[in-house]
């Protein structure tokens, strides 16, 4: 027997309005049912007070979008292709021939068997691994691996950022409009696609210039407010170090005065180096790192790292306890909270194997990342309505800065208002043992902004 189906356009109109009434009718019922469980469990508050009042916040922010300056791309496109070829001639002269820097295959037979580097893992094609993993661990051997990264760090930027951004200028705006995930990550950091904003690097020189192609519009000026090291205050409060907060209170250099504790360095006698090292430490914490991912990050050996962090947690003790008690706490309950209330699932907490050190150190870091992600939010949502009679737009939200245009006279006034709101987002729900600090910034183009 033959079965027709007809699709709801064809449905008698009649017939259609009781199935939709029916539907809206039952749905109203289960959520007057469900609702109050909800509460009683506290499972909608992050929901109600983060998820939902943020969602116009955003589409506001994507329809503003941000100009970029096609020309300044261009020129940052060939200069990086300038340097791309220097790296490449000096790698080759390094290697003792010409070769495809581009080639993993390639890189790993000049690496493991003509040069007879260490730790040459081949894989199910026969190929060494050259992963960024390897030849982080191989630039403490050899000068090679350190430029093959820089190389492949340049290129990563040419085609990712400076050549791709300009597809994604819209004609008609002569703006970028990236699109927000809310749901994103499990912590509730925002994801930014088409394109991604976020993963601009900031930590090298070129990377900082790919933000000077994120211009004003004329007459206005970029104003950036950015929490300052906002995860170790979190850390501080959520772990109790009397030392950190002491230190956050009294505006020290939090890695100087690390360095000073660890290292019985005076503060009058402490060398970048010192601090270098301590600052690496400080973060590194923050995701439960390991001696081994330490020095690969500062490039020592691991003995050394390892020390580093012992004698850490041995200035800092609560640090330790703040660790193993929220890994007990995930191990119990399948999940951890930020201090909102936001539930970070621990699904592979329990397991055994290789994926046990991850799942361990993302259960640790997931409640100070969380914890920010979620101020953050709770920042941006009150944002409309603080700047609201300025001349002013929200644009960029990138981890812990909020990106703003604004006319320049009213520069000043933004920026007072917008740092009011931010450094007071945790209130009056947490009491932070550490206050909130924001720096700012403004500029012609983000990166004098920032």
């Amino acid at each position: 027997m033959r079965v027709t189906h007809l699709t709801f356009d064809r449905v008698p109109v009649a017939d259609a309005v009781r199935y939709a009434a029916e539907d809206a009718d039952v749905t109203l019922r289960l959520w007057e049912a469900f609702k109050p469980q909800l509460h009683r469990k506290r499972v909608a508050t992050v929901y109600e007070t983060l998820e939902r009042p943020l969602v116009p916040v955003l589409a506001r922010m994507e329809m503003a979008g941000i100009r970029v300056d096609r020309d300044t791309l261009s020129r940052m496109s060939n200069a990086f292709a300038q340097s791309m070829a220097g790296l490449e001639d000096e790698i080759q002269k390094l290697a003792g021939r010409p070769f495809n820097v581009g080639s993993p295959k390639q890189l790993g037979e000049i690496l493991f068997d003509e040069m007879a580097l260490p730790g040459g893992v081949k894989g199910k094609t026969g190929a060494y691994g050259t992963g960024a993993d390897v030849l982080e661990d191989l630039a403490t051997e050899h000068e090679l691996p350190g430029k093959v990264l820089d190389w492949r760090q340049l290129a990563k930027l040419k085609s990712t950022y400076t050549d791709a951004l300009q597809d994604h200028i819209n004609p008609e705006t002569g703006r970028v409009h990236t699109s927000y995930s809310i749901a994103g990550a499990n912590t509730g950091r925002l994801a930014s696609t088409d394109p991604n904003l976020q993963n601009i690097p900031v930590r090298t020189e070129e990377g900082r210039r790919i933000r000077e192609a994120f211009v004003a519009e004329k007459g206005k000026v970029l104003v950036s407010l950015d929490y300052s090291q906002i995860e170790l205050r979190i850390l501080a409060h959520v772990a109790g170090i009397d030392a950190l907060k002491t230190a956050f209170r009294e505006g020290h250099d939090i890695h100087a005065m690390t360095a000073s504790e660890m290292f019985d360095v005076p503060l009058d006698q402490m060398t970048p180096d010192i601090r270098r090292q301590a600052k690496a430490i400080n973060f590194g914490v923050i995701y439960g790192i390991s001696g081994f991912g330490l020095a690969r990050n500062l490039r020592i050996p691991r003995d050394q790292a390892q020390g580093f962090i012992d004698r850490y947690f041995e200035r800092f003790p609560g640090i330790r306890a703040y660790m193993d008690n929220t890994v007990a706490f995930a191990k119990e309950n399948g999940f951890v909270q930020t201090l909102f209330g936001r539930k970070i699932h621990t699904p592979e907490i329990n397991a055994k194997g290789p994926g046990a050190g991850f799942a361990r150190r993302a259960a640790i870091n997931a409640p100070i990342q969380g914890t920010a992600a979620d101020v953050i939010r709770r920042a941006m949502i009150r944002m409309d309505g603080a700047i609201g009679h300025l001349p002013a737009k929200m644009l960029l939200q990138v981890h812990d800065e909020l990106l703003f245009e604004v006319e320049e006279a009213a520069a000043h006034d933004l920026i007072g208002v917008a740092r009011e709101v931010m450094e007071g987002a945790a209130a009056p729900a947490v009491k932070m043992d550490v206050a909130l600090s924001v720096d700012a910034g403004r500029g012609a183009n983000w990166a004098e902004a920032h």
